[in-house]
């Protein structure tokens, strides 16, 4: 838990780490913050069966970002706004705690071997319910804490603006805010895409719609698509998933989408009030 001594500090970076969790925190992170294991490609593993969701709300009294993984969940919200103070406040809640293991005796044989079990309801076993619960807490306030709002936008974009070479070919530099590249940053963007993944055929439905039934039509647009995804990669902003036709947003990506999106939202008001 983060305390603040003025509101504004945490009203001015709290909006900026509540964009930063909901557009780039993907599942495998939500994983990796609860203490859970990754693939070497840092992908959900294949074995994982219970659902893993985000949203985020807004409420007269602040805003909040939560995530779960089945029925455990953990959040991040805004408390105790006031002239006086406020608060950033972390928390884990374990419905389910049989998701979690700990190291201990058989119960009811202290003789046998300590091995990993599962965390049983009730209080027997509260005490390493409390420590994932603070480790979890910690590791995500470490991913909000990374964001860096001190670098330029200009800074940031600096490097896609070029062209670059990539696979012994050369790539033209990306345009953010100007057609097509800015509609084709928009669709990668998505939060479906940004924690499912992508792939051709997703790109498509969002750039050429209404879908067509001329295969010759398919073909183009399926071509036409791959050469966008090959400019993504080449400028490392989406990573393609060893052995499928999916890409993940890479954590360049991450940190470069969430800024052409808001810049062109951004009103003189907002700037001026920071300039001043």
């Amino acid at each position: 838990m983060w305390c603040f001594t003025r509101p504004t500090i945490c009203g001015g970076e709290f909006p900026i780490w509540l964009r930063h969790a909901i557009l780039t925190f993907q599942s495998a992170d939500i994983l990796k913050f609860l203490g859970k294991k990754v693939t070497r490609e840092g992908e959900v593993p294949g074995n994982v069966q219970a659902e893993i969701t985000s949203s985020m709300k807004r409420r007269q009294s602040g805003a909040r970002i939560k995530h779960w993984y089945g029925e455990n969940s953990l959040k991040a919200y805004d408390k105790a706004y006031s002239m006086v103070g406020s608060t950033l406040r972390a928390e884990m809640t374990m419905q389910n705690p049989e998701d979690f293991k700990v190291y201990r005796h058989p119960q009811g044989e202290p003789d046998k071997p300590m091995r990993w079990y599962r965390l049983r309801k009730g209080v027997a076993d509260m005490q390493r319910r409390a420590e994932i619960c603070q480790k979890t807490n910690e590791r995500y306030l470490n991913a909000l804490a990374s964001v860096d709002s001190s670098q330029t936008l200009e800074e940031l974009l600096a490097d896609i603006q070029r062209p670059v070479r990539w696979q012994e070919r050369r790539s033209r530099p990306l345009q953010p805010f100007s057609e097509p590249d800015v509609t084709l940053l928009e669709a990668i963007s998505r939060g479906e895409f940004l924690i499912q993944g992508l792939r051709n055929r997703d790109i498509q439905r969002v750039l050429y719609p209404p879908p067509t039934t001329q295969e010759k039509e398919s073909r183009r647009r399926s071509a036409a698509v791959s050469r966008r995804l090959r400019l993504l990669r080449a400028h490392r902003l989406i990573r393609k998933v060893p052995h499928t036709h999916r890409y993940h947003v890479t954590e360049l990506g991450r940190q470069i989408l969430p800024a052409i999106l808001v810049a062109p939202k951004t009103t003189l008001k907002s700037l001026n009030t920071k300039a001043a």
